[in-house]
């Protein structure tokens, strides 16, 4: 086994431990040896995918172009700056390799936050960023041709548990929301996030509720309430939230407006969330 491969295991077990800890001061490290953990596997299959190649060419950073001795434009790494995220991602293009499915960006927000904002996101929140990895997890390992249950041992059916009880609870959730007018329109349940805590844990108290005006959302994960304005708001962000930053990039004016009858931000192509009027379908705009 590799030293990047082994820590890679090492950090995963480690968050996940973390994670489990009724110690208030291990969320933030849960989170950073979970994040690291996952990046160091992609790092890991980078490295197999050139296997004649030393590391530090793989996944350095930056290079330094030179000239050998035969007058070869070669580029060596510099410094020992090794790539971040999004780096990897492409990467990955570049060699070859299909990006596995999953979410690692909630992970990486959170723990962002925790470093530099002193976030209190709630273990919903954490649980939730985690089990999201999952799926991309279980792809690097099948790129490596290793079993995630043989190299994570216990950790992996903790990992198992902890996906399928979100799952639940969001199907839970997600069927509170199924009388709204807007369910149909194309609407991501796993884009409607919670304001408060990015959560998608979002429900409706009132599961037989189908007028969006008196809809009174709440997250399962911090607890935090939301006014029907508040929703509807949430609501079109969800299904028109990057219609709307394209068209702003584009140089035009968005395509999510402030209602003229009740004046709250939930106002696409003539029609409002909260007033129950027809939005477009997820997609129909064209951005």
């Amino acid at each position: 086994m590799s030293e990047i491969l082994g820590n890679a295991i090492n950090s995963i077990q480690l968050g996940v431990e973390d994670y489990r800890s009724n110690d208030s001061r291990r969320p933030i490290s849960a989170l950073r040896n979970f994040y690291a953990g996952v990046l160091l596997l992609g790092k890991e299959c980078l490295i197999q995918a050139a296997p004649d190649a030393e590391p530090m060419e793989v996944l350095a950073s930056k290079y330094t172009p030179h000239l050998d001795t035969d007058g070869n434009l070669i580029f060596s790494p510099k410094g020992q700056t090794t790539i971040d995220l999004q780096e990897l991602r492409e990467r990955f293009g570049g060699f070859g390799l299909k990006w596995p499915d999953g979410n690692i960006k909630d992970l990486q927000r959170l723990r962002n936050d925790f470093e530099h904002y002193h976030s209190k996101a709630p273990k919903e929140a954490i649980r939730q960023a985690i089990s999201a990895c999952f799926p991309l997890v279980e792809g690097f390992f099948s790129i490596l041709e290793l079993s995630p249950a043989s190299s994570l041992g216990a950790t992996w059916e903790i990992m198992l548990s902890e996906r399928a009880f979100f799952e639940q609870q969001k199907t839970t959730c997600d069927a509170t929301l199924e009388k709204l007018p807007w369910w149909n329109n194309g609407f991501d349940s796993s884009q409607f996030e919670c304001t408060a805590c990015g959560s998608s844990l979002i429900y409706q108290e009132d599961a037989n509720n189908s007028d969006s005006a008196v809809v009174h959302g709440r997250c399962k994960a911090c607890a935090e309430e939301f006014t029907a304005e508040e929703t509807a708001k949430m609501i079109v962000q969800s299904l028109f939230g990057a219609d709307d930053y394209i068209a702003a990039k584009d140089g035009d004016e968005g395509v999510i407006h402030c209602c003229p009858e009740c004046n709250v931000e939930a106002y696409v192509e003539q029609g409002c969330a909260v007033l129950n009027e027809p939005l477009p379908f997820r997609g129909q705009l064209g951005y």
